[in-house]
């Protein structure tokens, strides 16, 4: 009888710890809650029609999109939020403090606040290709850009570089596009141009060629720290079109902007009014403007997590980056994102925002 009984109460025990064990998983796996939240890089109302799917294409709004690819992979999820940030820095702080638990934020707002918060994806968007079609590498240099015309690309990138623009049809431009073949650039060169550039918060117009002379000659050549704020001569808060317009127009001897501000349809107006000979001739704006630096990669926008929230598990990073990825492999998952365009998404490593924190902290010394 009691040998009856010790199996009675070990077939009980297992039963009971079998059944626990299921209960755990399926508590682990039931989400409440998941507020998702974009930075106002673009009109609110833009961004919240667009993340709020399209009836007429029978497009599932960005919240049923997650809730659909989490319940794929085993999670239940009652409800996802989404709503747009008051400011860059409201969305970075409800990470940290873990009020938001999915934020959209651009590299330098990730770096900003990364103590709180754990990179997700990293956008893709279309990259800039030179003539042959190959999406350019930033690390090749100036030769790429000055090789030929150059086009939005069909393959994809996780960021894009900065380039520092000269014309060569001035003595000036010249000479400085000459010396920068040449890897002869000095401080007073660049020092005796004008420059036009944008904003102070501008990554490509401001940020990233301030890091580009910092490194070529202030603290990376030994020296005190130089940023465009040294540079004798300089135009502040310009337009791309505006900074490259008047680079063709005498205006100014250096600009700066995106890659590749060139291929913009306002940079061949602006060229075909200021050198209508050329134009005759079948000469285009590559002929004359050319790059004479190129920065550090910038960083496209990631989709990061909070680390304060703890049902913000390993597994549940894994499943809501495997839901991006096949979100961005999708029309109407890119179609949820396009204020952002966002082309679609890959895994990434905090290491490859190494160059943002650079640039962060070069204008917190």
């Amino acid at each position: 009888m009691k040998k009856i009984l010790v199996i009675l109460l070990s077939f009980l025990m297992v039963f009971s710890m079998v059944g626990c064990k299921d209960t755990t998983n399926k508590d682990d796996k039931h989400i409440e809650k998941l507020t998702v939240s974009f930075v106002p890089s673009k009109d609110a109302d833009v961004i919240m029609q667009a993340a709020g799917g399209n009836e007429e294409l029978g497009y599932r709004s960005l919240a049923q999109i997650i809730i659909d690819g989490l319940a794929a992979r085993g999670y239940t999820v009652d409800e996802v939020e989404v709503s747009v940030g008051t400011s860059y820095a409201a969305v970075g702080e409800g990470m940290v403090s873990g009020t938001i638990d999915i934020g959209l934020i651009p590299a330098s707002t990730y770096v900003l606040y990364s103590d709180g918060v754990e990179l997700l994806v990293e956008a893709l968007r279309y990259g800039v290709a030179g003539e042959d079609g190959v999406v350019i590498d930033p690390a090749l240099g100036i030769d790429p850009w000055n090789a030929g015309k150059t086009t939005n690309a069909e393959g994809m990138a996780t960021g894009y570089a900065s380039l520092i623009y000269v014309n060569i049809t001035t003595e000036i431009g010249q000479n400085l596009y000459e010396k920068a073949q040449a890897k002869s650039l000095t401080w007073e060169d660049v020092n005796a141009a004008t420059w036009y550039v944008c904003s102070s918060t501008s990554s490509a117009g401001y940020v990233y060629p301030s890091l580009w002379i910092n490194n070529t000659f202030g603290e990376g050549a030994g020296n005190e720290k130089r940023t465009v704020v040294n540079l004798e001569n300089v135009i502040p808060d310009g337009s791309y079109a505006n900074m490259m317009e008047s680079l063709l127009t005498g205006g100014c001897e250096v600009t700066v902007g995106y890659a590749d501000v060139r291929k913009d349809a306002a940079s061949t107006t602006a060229f075909e009014a200021a050198y209508p000979e050329l134009a005759a001739e079948g000469k285009t704006v590559w002929d004359i403007i050319k790059v004479i630096a190129v920065s550090d990669y910038i960083m496209n926008d990631t989709v990061s997590v909070t680390k304060k929230n703890p049902k913000m598990t390993a597994e549940l990073i894994k499943a809501l980056q495997e839901v991006f990825i096949e979100l961005g492999n999708t029309e109407e998952g890119r179609a949820a994102v396009k204020p952002y365009s966002h082309m679609g998404y890959v895994v990434g490593k905090d290491s490859d925002y190494d160059s943002t924190r650079q640039a962060n902290a070069l204008f917190q010394k």
